[in-house]
């Protein structure tokens, strides 16, 4: 059985019963890094994997999907905005040679 099988075997339904990381960590055999680009390839894929502070999750109904998904928008927007600076500053620099 693959990593990202035992993984999703693992996974729950419902914030409730969310998998932490130390744990997803053992049941997958992956280092912790490893486990964590095992679950964004998954989450590539398809899967809708819910995370938290608690942990990994199934979405079990509308509300925590549509938290999970307000979340990784907020952060996504925080990225773009720290990110732009970088841009700003690189577009600069390469303009001036």
């Amino acid at each position: 059985m693959t990593a990202a099988e035992r993984i999703a075997n693992a996974l729950r339904a419902g914030e409730e019963n969310a998998v932490s990381l130390s744990d997803m960590c053992r049941i997958s055999g992956l280092d912790n890094r490893s486990t964590r680009l095992c679950i964004e390839d998954m989450r590539r894929k398809g899967a809708v994997i819910c995370s938290s502070s608690n942990g990994y999750y199934l979405p079990s109904d509308v509300y925590e999907l549509r938290r999970y998904v307000r979340t990784e928008h907020a952060r996504s927007q925080s990225i773009r905005t720290t990110l732009r600076a970088a841009e700003d500053l690189l577009d600069k620099w390469e303009s001036e040679g």
